[in-house]
């Protein structure tokens, strides 16, 4: 059965060693390969991300994957890091990126809501994350949202499909997140899912993505340090 399949998966990317081939359930010599040719791109302390060489190279590299003119979701944009890795693979797809964050709007809310893993202080503006994604050659290329993901999800245009779903937000509503995002997905679309990993991410997303990945079929799962991704193929 597809949920026994993406169970065995989970489990042998959660072990305590994790598989070591080059094919297979990780491919991590793939992946720091990947990182050192395309992960270190834009300077982490400048933007103040939080993804690693290799994730941010493969957010590259599944982003390039998607159709021509395809769209890419992110949830959680914060300086625009992973934006920039999302939007350098789209490129050659001349796709776009719809990017969600409160960015510096409403602290006190924000204070409120927070799963307190990413700093309220002097948090970027969206003019500043724009102006940044301009600057980087993506000038038309995306749009930021600055909000909440369960408002853009439901003012979402459902004439707008997508064909990556990046979910790097509030580390307690990743299940959510993928829920109120998964009746506008393109057959065959990717999620992804950081600090989905108990060793480098966050317990209530590994959680969730116990639920997320056990919900249907999935293909070309793939186990990424603290991301888990495949594509919904049911």
């Amino acid at each position: 059965m597809a949920e026994d399949s993406t169970n065995t998966f989970l489990e042998k990317a959660w072990s305590d060693k994790g598989p070591k081939l080059i094919s297979g359930f990780s491919r991590p010599v793939y992946h720091n390969l990947m990182g050192l040719l395309r992960g270190r791109r834009y300077d982490k302390r400048a933007y103040g991300g939080m993804i690693r060489h290799t994730e941010a190279a493969m957010l590259t590299q599944w982003a390039g994957q998607v159709p021509e003119g395809g769209v890419v979701v992110e949830i959680g944009c914060y300086g625009g890091l992973s934006t920039s890795y999302l939007l350098r693979g789209l490129k050659k797809r001349n796709g776009r990126v719809y990017a969600i964050d409160p960015f510096n709007s409403d602290l006190d809310k924000q204070a409120q809501l927070t799963d307190n893993l990413v700093p309220l202080d002097n948090k970027p503006t969206r003019a500043l994350v724009a102006e940044r994604l301009r600057r980087n050659g993506f000038e038309g290329r995306f749009e930021l949202i600055e909000g909440y993901s369960q408002e853009a999800a439901a003012q979402w245009d459902p004439a707008v499909k997508i064909d990556f779903l990046w979910i790097d937000g509030n580390h307690e509503q990743a299940w959510r997140d993928f829920k109120d995002f998964q009746p506008h997905l393109n057959p065959g679309a990717r999620v992804a899912v950081h600090d989905a990993h108990p060793r480098y991410g966050y317990q209530a997303v590994v959680q969730d993505v116990k639920r997320i990945f056990s919900e249907g079929a999935w293909a070309d799962l793939e186990h990424v340090k603290s991301i888990i991704t495949g594509r919904k193929v049911g």
